[in-house]
């Protein structure tokens, strides 16, 4: 049962009459969240309660308020780091988001004190459960290589479990070490809570930091919980008996000051807790105790084993593949939680940097090709069992990366190798969407037709409903995505703004939104209804616009803001109205967004669309085009081969550009007009064809200089015939 059917629905959340509480009105998170008490406060922020009106659930709002880079940094590091962790004492992270530009982390709220509000009032018996229970959380962690460098009471949340006892939560992984990646958060600084600081970690000896640093925390944890206190004589008498002299060898083996005696994982720390919780022998007090309890349990299975091949080969044999089978089966579900998450990690990673003001995105997409490049490294040790997971990760991260058929490649991998979960079948539907546009454009560079992506819309449709569970529609995101192949982009918005309403941190769906309201403009612009068109590319750059006021960093949805404005630009030009003003502020615009993330081609393709078009704005009033047509040519020698449908587009347009300036100062454009024609194509992607022209201006160009037309005009024919009404419109129109 859900906890807020569990749960009394808080008073903060019912309708209540005017009174002096009510003097101001309710505070609002923004559209997902409703605002209640304040739970603590911090020199950076507070943490409140909050209901999740999205997904329907209490949560406990952490706010930053302190809006300094470091402590941004550590903020986002904390939600990255421990929305990793998987465990029932980890601390969930359910969501990052920003409104009026205060990040904020959505996680798990725990009702009940830290361990050191409780430490005074527990039992020792209570103690060793919750410390052993928080050990194998932070074991957990270790089996990431994370970390966790401030363990301490006031860390540790505690809560009933229904049955009168204690279930504890580890939170704040703000100080986190990975150390896969160790730069991210590697300081010169000491950095911790001294009082539960290993001698290494309080010396700043980072090579020597690792599970042992947080074990050394676990016993001063541990140390503290038992005496209540800090002090040594803390108001909490001690217990007598076995187990607490079994529990002060197991603190003072934990505060080893050399890590190598102290126990050598968080997992060995947690078995000696069960150990005094069940009464029996710690290895700490008898050091052949362990060994003598593993030759135990290797006799009673020998005995086992050969009881079962006395009762029978066969009986024997089909238990023994039962067991095999069921182990199996039980690595197969381990390894499937373990990549889900990690491919889940991989998205959340990407999903903070995009809530930060505009930065290099570049850094966060070598950290995640690093772990690309690890799960891979680690991928022939794991077995058969953790293949196909292991490939889904992989296809989530290339996703993530903007490689649509590397990702399609590494998912149809994970399918082949029999993981079948909702969750690749969703990626999987759009991977193959996203890398079929990108095959449509190339293809339509080369030889324009129809409308083919609707072929392509049904086995993606097909795919994307094995991804919906009982209960749940399907993911908006290959909805949208299915409506565009298509060519229904009115249902593609719709679809991408229902999703935006539901989950308004998935900066794709406005990217779909934004660009199916574009795609409207163009149809509308084609059908000879300019007012229309106007209308759908400004609802475009308002939706992106939106979007990015919270998350300034998304590519995706400054590649379709700046295509909408790129639309209306030419949709003015087309109608004689200059638009300098209006190309000029998204030219910063387009600046700016290519400082994200240089090398990304769509946001290479608006640079250099915003200069051509600007080029032809001038030329148009007669004005000198040559500074603009000039960085474009520098910026497309720049440009690493090979290129996309779009970029090899814009080479031609701008060097057939040059070639008209060339020939209106009565120069030869001989040469500008070669590298034009170079590698020509189709533009329907521009929502106009401008082959076309450059093939006009070839024939023009050549009889104004006493060349035979006739070559010229029977290769625009042929260009021609091969050109379907829709795709460009009226040719009359377009110049």
């Amino acid at each position: 049962m859900p906890p807020e059917e569990r749960l009394p629905r808080p008073e903060w959340l019912e309708p209540q009459p005017p009174g002096p509480f009510l003097g101001e009105p309710r505070r609002s998170g923004g559209p997902r969240y409703v605002l209640g008490p304040v739970l603590g406060q911090g020199g950076g922020g507070e943490v409140l309660e909050a209901w999740d009106q999205v997904l329907h659930r209490m949560v406990a709002l952490k706010v930053l308020k302190k809006m300094d880079p470091a402590s941004l940094l550590r903020f986002m590091h904390e939600a990255r780091t421990q929305s990793r962790v998987v465990h029932p004492c980890i601390c969930q992270i359910y969501d990052v988001d920003s409104t009026e530009g205060a990040p904020r982390i959505a996680m798990q709220l725990v009702r009940g004190p830290n361990l050191a509000e409780a430490a005074a009032v527990l039992t020792q018996a209570e103690i060793v459960r919750i410390l052993a229970r928080v050990a194998d959380a932070v074991q957990a962690a270790h089996d990431l290589n994370l970390i966790h460098r401030d363990l301490k009471p006031s860390n540790i949340l505690l809560e009933r479990d229904g049955e009168g006892g204690w279930s504890p939560y580890v939170c704040d992984f703000g100080l986190a070490l990975d150390l896969d990646d160790p730069t991210i958060t590697a300081t010169h600084q000491v950095q911790g809570t001294p009082a539960f600081m290993a001698p290494e970690q309080v010396h700043g000896e980072r090579a020597r930091i690792g599970p042992a640093t947080d074990v050394y925390a676990l016993g001063g944890t541990l140390r503290f919980a038992l005496r209540g206190g800090l002090e040594p004589r803390a108001p909490k008498p001690p217990e007598a008996g076995p187990a607490a002299q079994d529990l002060e060898l197991i603190t003072r083996k934990c505060l080893e000051s050399d890590p190598e005696r102290r126990y050598p994982t968080a997992a060995a720390l947690a078995e000696e807790l069960w150990r005094v919780s069940r009464g029996e022998p710690i290895a700490a007090r008898a050091p052949g105790a362990l060994a003598g309890h593993w030759r135990l349990r290797r006799r009673a299975w020998l005995r086992s084993l050969a009881a079962a091949l006395a009762c029978g080969g066969l009986a024997a044999g089909l238990v023994l593949a039962q067991r095999r089978l069921a182990a199996a089966g039980q690595r197969s579900a381990e390894w499937a939680r373990y990549y889900v998450q990690a491919a889940a990690d991989l998205d959340q990673a990407l999903r903070l940097e995009q809530v930060l003001p505009g930065h290099d995105l570049r850094p966060a997409q070598g950290r995640l090709r690093a772990r690309l490049q690890a799960i891979q490294a680690r991928m022939p040790a794991q077995g058969p069992e953790a293949q196909g997971p292991a490939h889904f990760a992989l296809g989530r991260g290339r996703l993530l990366l903007g490689d649509p058929g590397g990702a399609q490649a590494e998912l149809d991998l994970a399918w082949d190798l029999g993981f079948r979960a909702p969750e690749v079948a969703q990626a999987l539907a759009c991977a193959r969407a996203v890398a079929h546009g990108q095959a449509e454009r190339e293809r339509q560079y080369l030889e324009p037709s129809g409308r083919p992506e609707a072929a392509a819309a049904g086995p993606v449709a097909a795919l994307l409903q094995l991804g919906v569970r009982p209960g749940t529609e399907a993911d908006p995101c290959g909805t949208a995505l299915v409506w565009q192949l298509r060519g229904d982009f009115a249902k593609a918005a719709a679809a991408a703004h229902a999703g935006l309403g539901r989950e308004p941190w998935r900066g794709e769906l406005a990217a779909l939104e934004a660009a199916s309201l574009a795609a409207l403009g163009r149809q509308a612009e084609q059908a000879g209804d300019p007012l229309l068109a106007e209308a759908r590319f400004s609802s475009a750059l308002d939706t992106a616009g939106d979007f990015l006021a919270t998350a300034p960093s998304q590519v995706a949805v400054h590649h379709a803001r700046l295509q909408a404005a790129r639309d209306l630009a030419a949709l003015e030009l087309d109608q004689g109205r200059p638009a300098l003003g209006f190309l000029e502020r998204w030219q910063r615009l387009a600046d700016r967004a290519l400082g994200l993330d240089p090398g990304d081609p769509a946001l290479q393709d608006d640079w250099l669309h915003l200069r051509f078009l600007k080029a032809r704005c001038l030329a148009g009033l007669g004005r000198d085009p040559g500074p603009e047509l000039e960085a474009a040519r520098a910026f497309l020698g720049g440009l690493r081969p090979p290129l996309t449908a779009e970029l090899r587009a814009e080479r031609m347009l701008i060097h057939w550009q040059l070639a008209e300036r060339a020939f209106r100062a009565g120069a030869d454009p001989g040469p500008e007009l070669a590298q034009a024609l170079k590698d020509p194509g189709h533009t329907p992607f521009f929502g106009r064809d401008y082959l076309w022209q450059v093939l006009a201006f070839q024939a023009q160009a050549g009889a104004a200089r006493g060349q035979d037309p006739r070559p010229a005009l029977a290769a625009l024919r042929a260009r021609m015939a091969q050109r379907p009404g829709a795709a460009g419109g009226d040719p009359a129109h377009r110049r």
